[in-house]
């Protein structure tokens, strides 16, 4: 399983928005590709911005691929992302799950 991790700042009053754009377009735009086994998202304010952080599950990295292009460490942006977001980060972290250990 990969496990790809992607972070970016808004500002704090565009983080309302921000975060209602991720759930609503997003999630599905992620979703709805084969592999992928599901995501967090999480939300810190700092001090004159909150940061988000997105982190999604993929069976494979050819599943990654599915949804991120040739190059999966390349970050997907949207015209949403880009209004937002204070910088555009130019690459997202992708790992090999090595082990999970959910107590739920």
């Amino acid at each position: 399983m990969i496990v790809r991790v992607w972070s970016g700042r808004t500002s704090v009053a565009k983080a309302p928005g921000y975060e209602r754009f991720l759930k609503e377009t997003a999630y599905p735009d992620y979703g709805d590709v084969e592999g992928n086994r599901g995501w967090l998202l999480l939300k810190r304010q700092e001090e004159e911005a909150v940061r988000f952080t997105f982190i999604s599950l993929w069976e494979s990295i050819e599943a990654l691929r599915r949804y991120a292009g040739d190059t999966p460490e390349k970050p997907k942006y949207y015209t949403e992302d880009r209004a937002a977001l204070l910088e555009l980060p130019e690459r997202a972290d992708n790992y090999d799950l090595v082990d999970l250990h959910w107590k739920g």
